[in-house]
């Protein structure tokens, strides 16, 4: 997406010999929960155009002559008024909209045009950890299925892996001293009488207890930095040993099992 945006902003500036950016901040995505909520941000979205100074005092029938022809947005496509662009696929949006295709695009104007009438929530207010959208259900299968089983450490993932360091420093503690059948003080203590345990036990509290707990306050319950700690994750991710992956299959697995 970078690069995409990258080329696009420079061949728009070779092309009206401008300069500067044309996108404000990095590209950012979200996941949406169903039709219901794919039709308010989509509502939302498409009444982007009438959101403008100059329309704030203008009537109604104003803002629904603009809303219609203004050519810079999907809209028009969506209700049938210009045909769409190869690259558009209306069909996710409409399809909960009627049986027929012309009755979708009605009920779809009808539900978009109403914002005119009414003030419409932004949709994004509701963003979960910067990132979903949808209900608590919906949410906390995204933490289930999707966050929790997986080593979420590229930039493009940051907002999820926001959502997935939300875990108690002692809960995670408590799941090693579980799956190893150790006392706490062995996983906390600088000599440690199992080095697994304690590596394994400072890689999981990175990942999962990062919103609540710095490095620096994690690392001083291990007494150790918070470089040595991040070094000690480090070592755990580049490992490859088959038995360790294994360790760290079962405890995520358990982790993902308790969440809520």
């Amino acid at each position: 997406m970078q690069s995409f945006l990258t080329s696009f902003c420079v061949s728009s500036n070779k092309k009206r010999r401008t300069s500067g950016h044309i996108f404000q901040g990095r590209f950012k995505a979200h996941l949406v929960d169903d039709e219901l909520y794919r039709s308010r941000l989509s509502r939302y979205i498409h009444l982007n155009p009438i959101r403008i100074k100059a329309l704030i005092d203008a009537g109604i029938e104003e803002r629904y002559d603009y809303l219609r022809e203004f050519k810079w947005s999907s809209y028009r496509s969506y209700i049938g008024l210009s045909k769409p662009a190869k690259w558009l696929d209306c069909t996710p949006i409409l399809s909960c909209w009627g049986k027929r295709k012309r009755e979708k695009m009605t009920n779809y104007a009808a539900y978009v045009e109403e914002g005119l009438l009414k003030n419409i929530e932004n949709p994004f207010d509701d963003v979960v950890e910067q990132s979903i959208i949808g209900s608590d259900r919906f949410v906390d299968w995204v933490k289930r299925e999707y966050l929790l089983m997986r080593d979420a450490n590229k930039r493009e993932d940051a907002a999820l892996i926001h959502l997935q360091q939300s875990f108690d420093f002692d809960e995670i503690i408590q799941h090693v001293v579980e799956y190893f059948d150790i006392i706490e003080e062995l996983i906390l203590e600088r000599k440690s009488g199992n080095r697994d345990a304690r590596r394994i036990a400072m890689y999981l509290v990175c990942i999962y207890c990062r919103r609540h707990y710095s490095l620096s306050e994690m690392g001083a319950r291990f007494s150790v930095t918070a470089s040595a700690l991040t070094q000690a994750r480090g070592s755990i991710a580049n490992n490859s040993s088959p038995g360790l992956k294994q360790m760290l299959l079962d405890l995520k697995d358990k982790i993902s099992k308790t969440a809520s």
